[in-house]
């Protein structure tokens, strides 16, 4: 009788963790990540949407690509993919696609054509663009725009007005630079520190002040500068600077984490010189790298090379030249871009794709020139593969420690605060793999997995918890205070996920 009872019990304990483990699994699988992959779909040159096929990793997390090559005055396009996952239309030359840090060699055009024009020198510093402003270092006011045209004033890339909230969010896809104005820039910068000026270090906030500098100085906004300076003279009609996310462009590419989750549009009038709200099209930045390459464009001589990085490599106003090739690219939240010419070969490309998945070396492949590798991808995202299997490891090992009955050396029986610490870091990890993983490489179905073990974790436990002491071991206080502090600890980074999320 009690063996039969006993063999019931059982059964009915295995029917409660395998339903448990069921509908979690469903639900898991609902809402599991999905890695990105090239779509199949082409538009335009058959050939050259061959060669980029041909060129883009399949690993690297690319959803469309809109793709042009200029040889010698001749203009191919070829777009892959689709604007949405899922769905969406087939994407064109005509496809709007945002192209962040392109916007900072337009940037240099711009100071290069005002000085030619005798409009200002590019040794006028940032004190006299601004003479009614006082400045916390006097080494900034002093910077020229020249300076800030090749990343040498010293001035930091990231602002202290951009939050750490901000930052979070921008983790999964938010927009940093929200609500930024021209003021707000120049206030930045007041309040800035430089350092280390004279020596090349990338920064955003020191393009964003060069863009605003010269505005103040045409009397004019950065759109309207740029638009009258670079866009009209080009004819760009389907490029443009957005600064409220209810006004982006139609038919436009949605962009997209590498991880699969989706993005927000990127937006700041005070950002746009460095990249914030420019979207536009391969076959309009086709027509800009075309000009800049026959020196038609205006303050095409942004691209000399004035200023040596290393051996092989120097940098223009905004525009670097590296190993010959003279070249800028672009990220935001959901997109990447990049744009190059070599004037040996008189031929110059456009690479436009909607994912953060860089695609600078589908460009350097189309213009027969050698970049990264594959393997050097996956050592670049090396820190978030290790982050996300650790995750998926870690929870699922919930299951092995809830299940255990003999105890083992280091490993003792569980007792219920140790379910209880081990159950919500479990819970807390999964949410992690899942906003921050990198699911173009990892297999996608690993999460719902993981995700299912831990639900026969979390089921085992209660069926145990009756069964088992609240504290096991001579002295409780300490597990207490240990639990309370691992809970405390997986909470924090809960509130931090859950942060990045609303920032977003």
């Amino acid at each position: 009788m009690t063996t039969t009872t006993g063999r019931s019990r059982g059964r009915r304990r295995a029917l409660i963790v395998l339903a448990a483990v069921a509908v979690v699994l469903l639900l898991a699988g609902l809402a599991a990540p999905h890695g990105l992959r090239l779509g199949g779909e082409s538009t335009g040159d058959a050939a050259l949407a061959q060669a980029v096929r041909q060129a883009a990793w399949p690993s690297a997390g690319h959803h469309a690509l809109a793709v042009a090559l200029i040889d010698h005055g001749t203009v191919r396009t070829a777009g892959l993919g689709t604007t949405q996952v899922p769905g969406g239309r087939p994407v064109d030359h005509r496809t709007p696609f945002e192209f962040g840090s392109i916007t900072k060699p337009m940037t240099g055009m711009i100071l290069a054509d005002m000085a030619k024009k005798g409009e200002l020198a590019p040794r006028t510093t940032v004190g006299e663009i601004f003479p009614d402003r006082t400045f916390r270092d006097p080494g900034i006011a002093a910077a020229s725009l020249e300076e800030l045209s090749s990343h040498r004033a010293g001035i930091p890339s990231i602002p202290a007005s951009v939050s750490s909230t901000a930052v979070l969010g921008s983790l999964v896809g938010g927009n940093p630079y929200r609500g930024q104005s021209a003021r707000d820039v120049v206030d930045d910068v007041a309040r800035s520190v430089a350092t280390g000026r004279g020596e090349i270090a990338y920064s955003n906030l020191g393009f964003a002040l060069l863009g605003q500098a010269l505005a103040a100085k045409a009397g004019t906004t950065y759109d309207d500068l740029l638009r009258r300076r670079i866009l009209d003279p080009l004819d760009l009609r389907d490029t443009a600077l957005v600064s409220d996310p209810r006004d982006l462009p139609s038919g436009r590419a949605h962009g997209y984490l590498t991880s699969g989750h989706e993005a927000a549009p990127w937006s700041s009038d005070g950002y746009a010189p460095t990249g914030a709200g420019g979207w536009t099209t391969s076959a309009d930045l086709a027509r800009f790298v075309a000009a800049v390459l026959d020196g038609t464009a205006p303050g095409a001589d942004a691209t000399r090379p004035r200023w040596d990085i290393a051996e092989g490599d120097t940098i223009g106003y905004g525009w670097r030249t590296t190993n010959g090739v003279t070249w800028h690219d672009g990220h935001t939240g959901g997109f990447s871009s990049y744009v190059a010419f070599d004037r040996t070969s008189g031929r110059g490309v456009v690479v436009l794709g909607n994912t953060s998945a860089s695609v600078d070396y589908i460009g350097l492949r189309l213009l027969g020139k050698e970049g990264p590798t594959e393997r050097d991808l996956l050592t670049g995202e090396l820190p978030v593969l290790a982050l996300a299997v650790l995750c998926l490891v870690a929870a699922a090992r919930t299951l092995q420690v809830a299940a255990r009955r003999r105890a083992r050396r280091l490993l003792p029986t569980p007792d219920r605060l140790k379910l209880v610490s081990m159950t919500w870091r479990a819970v807390v990890l999964l949410a992690v793999a899942w906003s921050f993983g990198a699911w173009h490489i990892l297999w996608p179905p690993l999460w719902p997995a993981t995700a299912a073990l831990v639900a026969a974790a979390v089921a085992v436990g209660a069926l145990r918890m009756r069964g088992l002491p609240v504290a096991r071991g001579p002295r409780p206080r300490l597990r207490w205070a240990t639990t309370a502090a691992s809970v405390l600890l997986w909470t924090a980074v809960a509130a931090a996920v859950v942060i990045a999320w609303i920032a977003r």
